[in-house]
Order: C-alpha cells, then structure tokens, then sequence
C-alpha cells in the first residue's frame, strides 16, 4: 500500500516537475533524467558495472575509485549517473572517457527502462543513495547493488528511517555496505541492511586527497595572483552564506598584528562570488578572474575572491592556514578537511562538521587540525597561529601525516567488491 502511494504520488508529479524544470533554464538539463540517453562511448558493451555518484562531491569521491577499478581490471565497461546538472559537468571534468549520463527518476518506468537497456552487472552506489524503486529493480533483475565509502549522517539517517517501510523490500539486493566507519555500519544495520553485507572499509576520500602541486606551479600562481612569497594566505575553502562576513571580521582582528596577511575566499557555488566580495569592505577584494590580484593589493586590497573553478587545491598548498567553510553556522554539517590537511596546511573548522565527524576527529586527535566552539572563536586562533610559524608548521606536518595514515580504503573497497564483479564474468 505505502509503494502504491508513493509510485502513484510520483506519477501525479509527473507533469507538474517536468513544466518546472523546462521553464528553469538552469535545470532545464534535468528532464533527460525521465529518459537517460545511453552514451555512445559504452558502445556495444555488455554488462556494465553502473555507478552512481550523485553530485559534485559524490564525483570527485567516485574519480579515484573509478580509476582503481580500471587499474585492476582493464576491460571493464563502465557507466556513471550523476543526478544534478554539477555533478554531470563534474564527472565530464574528472571522468572525461568514461560513460556518463544521468540518473534516472525514481518512477518504475524510468528506472525499469534504464535497466533495461544497460543491463548492469553490478550497481554501485557513492556514499548511500537509497531509492525504493531503484532498488526494487535491481532485486527483481538480481542485480547486486553495492554502496562505496558508505555514509549514514545525522542529517540523512532519520530521512531515511521513515522511508524505512518502502525501503526494506529492497534492501535485500544489497550485498556490499562498505561503510566509513562502525557508526554508519551500526546504523546500515539499523536501517535493514543484512548484517552479512556490511563491513567497514574507511573513508576513501584519505585515498583521493591530492598531491602537492610543484613548487614552480606555486610560485607561478603566486605571481599570476600578485601575492608576495612572503604573504601569510588564510585560505577560507568552500564558504557558505555568513561565513565570508566572518572572514571579514577575521580580517579586521588581523589588520594590527598582521598587516601582510591576505584572505582567500572560495565560496561553495562560484555563482555567489559577488555576493561574498559584498562582506568585505569596498575595496579591499579582488576576483581571480579579473586581472591581478597584485593592482587592488597596490590600493590596499588584502582578500582574493577564488571565482575559478578546480583552483581551491593550489590555494590550499599556499595556505598558512585553511579555514573549512560549512562547519561555522548550522545546517551544511562541514566541508572536506582532508584536502588541505594532505597538502600540509594547518586546518581549522567550526563546531558543524557532522558531514565529516571521523576525518575532523583523526585531525583533532593527530593535532594537525583546530575546531572553534563558535564563530566569534575562530579571530582568536588565526592571529594566534599566524604569530607562531613553528606551530604552524608543526600542524601542517601532523595533518599530511594523519592523511597518510588512514589511506587503503579504495584497495579494501575493490577487495570486497571483486567477488561479485567476478561472478558475472
């Protein structure tokens, strides 16, 4: 009764979703999602393995696990779905050879249709997107599903405890939860994931943290960005609404005892780099695609818009300290603190990291990272890092040392994962 109701509340749907997406022209791209188009580069192949990373951060968690798939065995066919138009644009940057298109809808049609004409070997699903149609098919195809970096969040895990009812039929197709860590498996297991099939394999993203671009690509950028080598950066990541006004108040705590400091802020979506130059006073910030930084430093100019996409990384290796937007206001749960703390950067974040509890907690426990109890902490701890090189150098070292310590999750992922791709061969 509870599938017939939301298969049918879907159907009603229908019509009314398609009118919006076709009159927002940003979301237009997501009607295709009734009717995934089968890329061309899959070609004839049969049996695919069919990932599914949902979005932008789902993409870049896919990226490597995708290549060590490909490592390890050489001819497998490969198609992924994303389920926004980012994450699309994601994967084309990250996984530009591989097949791509996009999820489709959860309605009975869509999903049996997609099935149908890709007829996968294995499903896997980045960091647990549990859909009751999506998988009702694959139990009834008996395709396996298996979930990857698997995660439960505090935010997620009700939501998915009322769907419950309409998930439980279909659970039973999932024979691999490799999970984070022993509280997303203890609630896998809670939710009605056989406990048989779910294991804990780690956070992949240790795995997927980048290297440290060369020291001549820095000193290119620092120049391009016309920033002094002696410039302490305080790079603000992945900034959300509030957080570049806290930058700024950050900005003005430092202007007395640190007056060569400049600030980089990266918002989240590029699209919201006017409005995040807004928080800080007229003047002083400068957009990375508008001509050198060095011109608005030579007028007092001390805050360096990131409104480039990919950049964030190299900025992270300048940084003197890494501030991870996300964590400072309810409601987002924290942006990724690996990044920066491979790259040697001393981290600091706020009190709202339950996105990324267990990576902030080896970082705290190692003493590579700080977290503020609150906002009106976080002035404080960056002047006082800022006036002790040693200790910052010092936090750096033990961040990319934590980092190094928690990588093998994509070979014991792939270890798990083996039986059933091999099965199908």
């Amino acid at each position: 009764m509870i599938r017939w109701l939301y298969n049918a509340t879907l159907t009603a749907a229908v019509p009314l979703a398609a009118a919006y997406l076709f009159l927002a022209p940003r979301h237009r791209a997501l009607l295709r999602r009734f009717h995934p188009a089968i890329p061309d580069e899959l070609g004839y192949a049969k049996c695919p393995l069919w990932l599914h990373a949902c979005s932008v951060g789902e993409v870049n968690v896919a990226a490597p696990i995708v290549d060590a798939l490909k490592g390890r065995w050489p001819g497998l066919p490969v198609v992924i779905t994303a389920s926004t138009v980012s994450g699309q644009e994601q994967a084309g940057s990250r996984m530009a050879g591989e097949a791509r298109t996009y999820l489709p809808f959860d309605h009975p049609l869509c999903v049996a249709r997609f099935f149908e004409r890709t007829r996968p070997r294995v499903l896997v699903l980045v960091e647990t997107e549990l859909w009751p149609n999506l998988l009702l098919e694959a139990k009834r195809r008996g395709t396996p599903v298996a979930l990857v970096n698997g995660r439960l969040s505090d935010r997620h895990f009700p939501r998915y405890q009322r769907m419950s009812a309409l998930l439980r039929p279909g659970l039973s197709a999932i024979r691999l939860a490799a999970m984070q860590s022993e509280r997303d498996a203890a609630r896998a297991r809670q939710l009605g994931m056989d406990p048989s099939v779910v294991t804990v394999t780690g956070n992949t993203k240790f795995d997927g943290a980048p290297a440290r671009p060369d020291d001549d690509t820095l000193e290119g950028l620092r120049r391009d960005c016309g920033l002094p080598n002696e410039a302490p950066l305080v790079v603000f990541g992945s900034t959300r609404p509030g957080e570049e006004a806290l930058a700024a108040r950050c900005l003005e705590t430092l202007r007395g005892s640190h007056p060569d400091a400049v600030v980089i802020a990266a918002p989240r979506h590029v699209r919201r780099a006017a409005e995040a130059a807004k928080a800080f006073p007229e003047g002083t910030a400068r957009f990375r695609s508008r001509g050198r930084a060095g011109e608005a430093r030579e007028k007092g100019g001390r805050v360096l818009i990131l409104d480039t996409v990919g950049e964030l990384t190299r900025f992270y290796a300048m940084a003197a300290i890494a501030v991870v937007g996300g964590s400072f206001y309810p409601g987002v749960g924290g942006h990724n603190p690996i990044e920066p703390a491979a790259l040697g950067a001393p981290v600091v974040f706020g009190p709202h990291m339950d996105n990324f509890r267990d990576p902030a907690h080896i970082l705290l426990e190692a003493g590579g990272a700080v977290q503020v109890d609150s906002p009106d902490g976080l002035p404080d701890v960056l002047e006082r890092l800022l006036g002790d090189r040693e200790e910052r150098q010092a936090m750096g070292r033990r961040a990319r040392a934590a980092v190094e310590a928690n990588r093998g999750a994509i070979a014991r992922t792939l270890d798990h994962l083996a039986p059933l791709l091999e099965s199908g061969e």
